[in-house]
């Protein structure tokens, strides 16, 4: 049985289909809670044959499950690249699905549990298609609940969390915290966090803003039918879209989502272009990157792949916002690298 991870059964192809049953199914030490969840997993691992966009899916699996999808050669290794919990709760479908871009030759493995552990009859799909360009987000005007006209135009060049909520919606307020935190540690790097709200009333929305803690320090608007539509008309909520700094949709979930998803899709995004910089002056080689609330962690390292980096000793200098430091052009070999705690 592939409970475990490394017993993971292989499936190949762009498009197949496997069923087993997961009853005695396990969680092993050292695995992560899958969509913030689970304790009876089974696993699949599969290579992209080509560059594309991979549906995955539990439909029609006997239990509501919970599926992640990762990289990673080991259980402690593992780097989550898209995971979900329902794919429609608020349409009473319980099963999962994930959609996501990638690259040939690029190994995924697939977790597949049960809310709570629950197990059953799993059948899972995996459909790869061409590459899929991403939209662009629909333009929008909107007032916020006390009337003032909110424009999607004043956040040009930021990274957008654009969520679909309601105040009477228990797993669209279960996010707020998330929210909330990702607002406040991200916001000076570039990100907003929109709340357009599908409440028939401002004065619901009004109410629960003045009561609910923790306060809600992002924006919120009225979503009008017009804007609903216009996002692929929004059937159940919370319905999110992430939306990079050319105005793209990257990213569309459908149910309740972990602040560990969320801030894994935005990280990418926000620091697209950190990259190092390097010239030689005298007998130093200067180091530049860009400086960020978020502070990247120069290190170093006697070859390529480590397998120990340790941070560069001396700290940046700081300027017109820019992280400099110097490294001694003594002969010793050493590779860098920029790496974010997050």
């Amino acid at each position: 049985m592939n409970d475990l991870f490394a017993n993971r059964i292989v499936i190949t192809g762009t498009n197949c289909v496997v069923t087993l049953s997961s009853l005695g199914a396990t969680r092993e030490t050292g695995e992560p809670y899958h969509a913030d969840t689970g304790g009876a997993s089974v696993w699949w691992t599969w290579t992209a044959p080509i560059n594309g966009t991979v549906t995955i899916s539990t439909a029609g699996s006997s239990f509501d499950t919970v599926l992640a999808v990762y990289s990673g050669g080991s259980i402690s290794s593992l780097s989550e690249a898209a995971s979900n919990d329902d794919e429609d709760y608020d349409g009473g479908v319980y099963t999962s699905k994930v959609m996501f871009d990638v690259s040939v030759n690029q190994i995924y493995q697939i977790a597949v549990d049960g809310y709570g552990g629950d197990s059953g009859t799993v059948k899972l799909s995996v459909q790869l298609g061409p590459l899929v360009p991403p939209p662009q987000a629909p333009a929008w005007s909107l007032r916020d609940p006390y009337g003032v006209m909110i424009n999607s135009s004043a956040y040009a060049g930021k990274v957008i969390i654009l969520d679909f909520w309601a105040t009477w919606c228990g797993p669209c307020k279960a996010e707020i915290p998330d929210y909330v935190f990702l607002q406040n540690k991200y916001r000076a790097d570039g990100l907003v966090i929109i709340g357009p709200s599908v409440d028939s009333t401002s004065q619901a929305v009004i109410a629960f803003l003045a009561t609910n803690s923790p306060a809600l320090n992002y924006q919120v608007v009225m979503a009008d039918y017009a804007v609903q539509q216009a996002y692929g008309g929004i059937s159940a909520i919370p319905t999110t879209f992430l939306i990079d700094r050319q105005n793209l949709i990257r990213r569309k979930w459908v149910g309740t989502q972990s602040r560990s998803t969320f801030e894994r899709a935005i990280i990418p995004l926000l620091y697209r272009d950190a990259r190092l910089a390097c010239r030689v002056n005298g007998n130093q080689l200067l180091l530049s990157w860009p400086a960020y609330a978020q502070s990247f962690t120069l290190e170093w390292a006697a070859t390529p792949t480590g397998p120990t980096w340790s941070p560069w000793p001396t700290p940046p200098v700081v300027a017109n916002g820019t992280n400099t430091t110097s490294v001694p052009a003594d002969g010793m070999p050493r590779y860098f690298r920029l790496h974010l705690q997050y």
